[in-house]
């Protein structure tokens, strides 16, 4: 933390590259600082002006007469290496790298990098960068920010953390908020996102953060800064590029094209409190919200008021679709309602008040009295549409309700915000009243709604609890690591060791062989070909069900062989697996697949025939307790097939959920031994009676790497 205060509280400032040339990165940020009322020491270095901006110039860092808090360093990616090293053997604990031609650009950059990186750790500093515009902390008029900043940024309460630049300009110029700090963290290879919530969680600088993330570097670090976010009362909402993008392991099974990257990012964010923005103006209209000086909402419901009954039916489609609750309101105000309000109209959510209020604007604010009095409403919402294009007159006939909302709000017991459906946002002769009076306005239907359903169900760090480790077994991690892939009757076997049911099978050599073992086991049985390279058997015919007799397994046995040689000349064939049939059950579909930077993660949905139709799977990170897992479960459309379905018995869910867990636990074991593991299908018996794991596939890590 000393290292974070210095980098973002400094004040003494070296700048390395200093210019006064107007296009300069160098002279953007002295600008700015004198600009910004900088009142610390600014200390320029540059190799022969004598003052830089009126401010005696040095050539060296070595030749400063004291140790600056922090060094921006405005000179290209090779020299600026060689100032970090210098910086670092002066004691200099934090810099600020603006420079490009770093990892975005090349390998040799990518190594300029990771040694800037080693000797900026090695010396325990704090850098911003490279490859960014660098910071600015309005608190402290510390303006280490390499592009134009406008001279009346608003000041308040919310910090701006973007990898991206542009975008870090963009949040900053909404207008929107107040600002406390704008960070534009770059390649952010030393300090990232984890460091500066910790900051600002630390330090009480922010009330609202907003990040701009396009990866996450240290999932451990940025979860711990969560917590200490959560502990500190910040709301961190984020706005995550790239989520379109499938998870890049490279991969044969089913799990890993059915939950994406994207989902694990939103696991992720789920399991630690974060709220996920789904675009630019949602991110905007949650910290409208979030930074406004008012109550908490009390509880989840919400009730919104209104003129227009057209436009409050769209309301309630979009208040449907964010997931947001209706208040429940009491016979008390349901009766205060229909007492203030004309006689057709119904005291519903939303509630309209048609537009009386237009000529007696006393009874908006009654109705705001009646709503905040009652205890079911968490949160008042306003929707008026008074678009900016109305002249001067067209504006004063909405005056009288901007007024009324603006006066609750000097004493709102709950707290209230207005919401225009357009995203232009109302009236500036509307706005007026209701940004003194400290009136969050919410600009369009969607993002409007979304900053709500944030305000009104916050998300809450809900990290399972792990569960007892699964000691490793040494045979199976020598069998992970090297040799043909794993056949599905290997992996079942994986599978049985550590725990978990499968069916009972054998391998078949001969025809023969076959009808004997079915014989063992008993009709009916299925039969399916045995080989490391056949990974998918069912396309190629290498499956046969639902045989019954001594010579159908015989014939089933010829046919398989016959198909898999036909379809696979190549592959290694060792036989036929003969199993038993497990006919009754809920077809259950579940996996572990790699999602970086998140490691094995695990998805459970409906599965067999159901994979692909049906859909609705969901995925959570590991670990996973029981109760973990069966929410799980019940996020998924599975959880509607479990529970009976047509008069079908109830399955047993109960022995999923301690499935996943015990694969939870698999994936901790040999975490860096299986790149995905597929269940598809897992019979769910009726209640009481277990699972059953009908066909396994096991990819290893060493399956998936490059071979010479």
């Amino acid at each position: 933390m000393p290292a974070m205060r210095r980098l973002l509280q400094a004040r003494s400032v070296a700048v390395v590259g200093a210019s006064e040339r107007p296009d300069a990165p160098s002279g953007f940020v002295i600008r700015n600082l004198l600009g910004c009322g900088f009142t610390g020491r600014l200390l320029p270095i540059h190799p022969s002006a004598a003052t830089i901006y009126g401010h005696a110039a040095v050539p060296k860092l070595a030749d400063l007469a004291t140790t600056p808090d922090v060094v921006v360093v405005a000179i290209p990616a090779a020299p600026a290496v060689g100032v970090v090293d210098e910086a670092a053997s002066l004691g200099i604990k934090a810099a600020v790298v603006l420079g490009s031609g770093f990892a975005e650009t090349d390998a040799a950059g990518a190594a300029r990098q990771g040694a800037m990186a080693a000797t900026a750790r090695a010396a325990g500093m704090a850098l911003c960068g490279p490859n960014c515009l660098g910071l600015y902390n309005l608190r402290d008029n510390l303006a280490l920010f390499s592009s134009r900043l406008a001279p009346n940024l608003p000041r308040g309460d919310v910090a701006i953390i973007s990898h991206s630049g542009a975008g870090a300009v963009t949040l900053a110029n909404t207008g929107r908020f107040g600002l406390s700090a704008i960070i534009s963290a770059g390649n952010a290879v030393v300090t990232d996102v984890a460091d500066y919530l910790g900051y600002f969680a630390a330090t009480g600088s922010a009330r609202v953060v907003a990040l701009m993330l396009e990866q996450i570097g240290d999932p451990a670090a940025f979860a711990h800064a969560m917590h200490a976010a959560h502990a500190a009362g910040l709301v961190v909402v984020a706005l995550r590029s790239g989520r379109s993008a499938r998870g890049a392991a490279a991969t044969a099974a089913h799990t890993g094209a059915l939950a994406g990257s994207n989902d694990a990012f939103a696991a992720f964010f789920r399991r630690h409190g974060v709220i996920e923005a789904a675009d630019m103006d949602a991110l905007v209209e949650t910290c409208v919200l979030a930074s406004a000086r008012q109550p908490k909402p009390r509880g989840p419901g919400l009730a919104a008021l209104g003129v227009s009954g057209g436009g409050l039916a769209h309301v309630a489609d979009l208040a449907d679709a964010a997931g947001l609750t209706w208040a429940n309101l009491s016979a008390t105000t349901t009766a205060g309602l229909s007492a203030l309000l004309p006689a057709y109209v119904r005291p519903n959510m939303p509630l309209d008040l048609t537009g009386i209020v237009f000529g007696e604007p006393q009874r908006y604010r009654a109705a705001l009295d009646l709503l905040a009095a009652d205890p079911g409403v968490g949160q008042i919402v306003a929707v008026q549409d008074a678009p900016p294009g109305l002249d001067a007159a067209g504006a004063e006939e909405y005056a009288g309700i901007a007024n009324a909302v603006a006066d609750y709000a000097a004493h709102a017991p709950a707290p209230i915000a207005l919401l225009s459906l357009l995203s232009s946002g109302p009236h500036p002769a509307i706005r007026a009243p209701l940004t003194a009076a400290g009136v969050p306005i919410l600009h369009g239907g969607t993002p409007g709604m979304a900053a709500l359903a944030a305000a009104l169900h916050p998300p809450t760090p809900n990290a399972a609890a792990a569960p007892p480790i699964l000691p490793p077994q040494p045979d199976w991690r020598a069998h992970l690591s090297s040799g043909p892939p794993l056949t599905e009757r290997e992996a079942k076997a994986f599978l049985a060791a550590h725990g978990i049911r499968v069916t009972r099978e054998a391998l078949a050599a001969t025809a023969d062989d076959a009808a004997a073992v079915a014989e063992t086991l008993g009709y009916p049985v299925v039969l399916k070909i045995e080989s490391p390279d056949i990974p998918h058997k069912t396309e190629i015919g290498g499956v046969a069900l639902n045989i019954t007799t001594a010579p159908a397994a015989r014939a089933a046995h010829a046919a398989i062989l016959a198909a898999a040689r036909q379809h696979a000349p190549n592959a290694r064939i060792a036989g036929v697996v003969v199993q038993e049939m497990v006919t009754r059950g809920t077809e259950a579909l579940v996996g572990l697949s790699r999602h970086p930077p998140f490691g094995l993660a695990l998805t459970v949905g409906p599965g067999g025939v159901l994979v692909e139709w049906l859909g609705g799977h969901a995925l959570n990170l590991l670990p996973l307790d029981t109760g973990a897992a069966d929410r799980l479960i019940g996020a998924s459309k599975l959880a509607g097939l479990l529970a009976g379905l047509r008069g079908q018995p109830a399955a047993d869910r109960a022995a999923l959920a301690d499935l996943l867990v015990r694969l939870g636990q698999i994936a901790h074991s040999y975490a860096d031994q299986i790149a995905a593991l597929d269940l598809n299908p897992v019979a769910v018996l009726p209640r009481g009676q277990g699972v059953c794991v009908l066909d396994a596939l096991l990819i290893r890590n060493c399956d998936t790497e490059p071979r010479p």
